[in-house]
């Protein structure tokens, strides 16, 4: 269960910072979207931003090899499917109903199957670091 609410997290918080998705989808792969459901402040913590947001993926889109700097990602599938890679681990299938965290700083990516894919995503981070950055992986 925990490593599932990892991937969600992860792949939604990578499309819910705004990114364009021109950039990070190939022009073959269908669109990503995002629709923020919450952005309140947190107080009495050390995280300073709950952003909530719906996140959809098109047939096999995906996002690069990420972090969330200092920032930890909840993510529940609500449709389709999408993979999820943990660097170091092995390759997993989320399906709807079910959900990952994504610790702070853990290098990872998601690709939606071809059904597509629209997540749930709760994210909790430093209100002066980016939702994702993107890192090299070979």
């Amino acid at each position: 269960m925990k490593r599932t609410l990892l991937l969600g997290a992860a792949i939604a918080l990578a499309f819910g910072a705004g990114l364009a998705t021109q950039s990070i989808v190939g022009a073959q792969q269908q669109p990503i979207t995002s629709k923020t459901v919450m952005d309140d402040p947190l107080v009495g913590g050390v995280y300073e931003q709950m952003l909530m947001q719906e996140v959809s993926f098109g047939p096999g889109a995906g996002v690069p090899w990420h972090i969330h700097p200092d920032g930890h990602e909840i993510a529940y599938v609500l449709e389709g499917a999408i993979k999820l890679q943990v660097d170091g681990q092995p390759d997993r299938v989320l399906k709807p109903g079910e959900g990952l965290h994504m610790n702070a700083n853990v290098v990872h990516r998601g690709e939606a199957e071809p059904s597509g894919a629209k997540l749930l995503i709760v994210r909790l981070k430093p209100k002066d670091k980016p939702v994702m950055t993107p890192v090299p992986h070979n």
